[in-house]
């Protein structure tokens, strides 16, 4: 009877500390030495606790203050969600800039090409011009000698 008296004390003490734990008020349980002193406790702090307004104030500070936590976390993750966004345009942006830079790239490189390709055109045709302008130069000089020689023997032919 005594071991259960005492079991019953404990469970009391440990329900008093939890209870006092929960409604905030600071009491040593260990004082209490009896079943009955745990008892007329308990029923001192529900009276206690019922006739006790209740302070609100402090929850809506706690709530007040989470409101401003939750607005920071929104607005740091606005930022954030624009940060992601520009950073998004300048990356197609520079993709967009390095594309036009190779389509210009090839097309110059290929315009270069042509103009290469065109310049060596030229020069083989002048120099075929030019070898073959040398050849009727050479030609016509034959000719010219020709001519003179002609003149030269129809002159004597003429004279004797």
């Amino acid at each position: 009877m005594v071991n259960k008296k005492v079991t019953m004390r404990d469970y009391y003490r440990t329900f008093i500390t939890k209870a006092n734990k929960e409604a905030g008020v600071t009491y040593n349980a260990s004082k209490l030495n009896s079943k009955e002193e745990c008892e007329e406790y308990l029923l001192n702090l529900i009276k206690d606790l019922r006739h006790k307004k209740q302070d609100n104030k402090a929850y809506v500070k706690e709530i007040d203050s989470l409101k401003e936590e939750i607005e920071i976390l929104n607005t740091g993750n606005k930022r954030l969600e624009a940060e992601r966004t520009f950073y998004i345009t300048q990356a197609e942006e520079a993709r967009k800039a390095r594309e036009r830079a190779l389509k210009d790239k090839e097309h110059y490189s290929l315009e270069a090409n042509l103009w290469k390709d065109d310049y060596f055109k030229e020069k083989d045709k002048y120099n075929l011009t030019k070898a073959r302008l040398e050849d009727y130069m050479v030609i016509v000089f034959e000719l010219g000698i020709i001519s003179i020689v002609e003149a030269i023997s129809i002159a004597m032919l003429i004279w004797k």
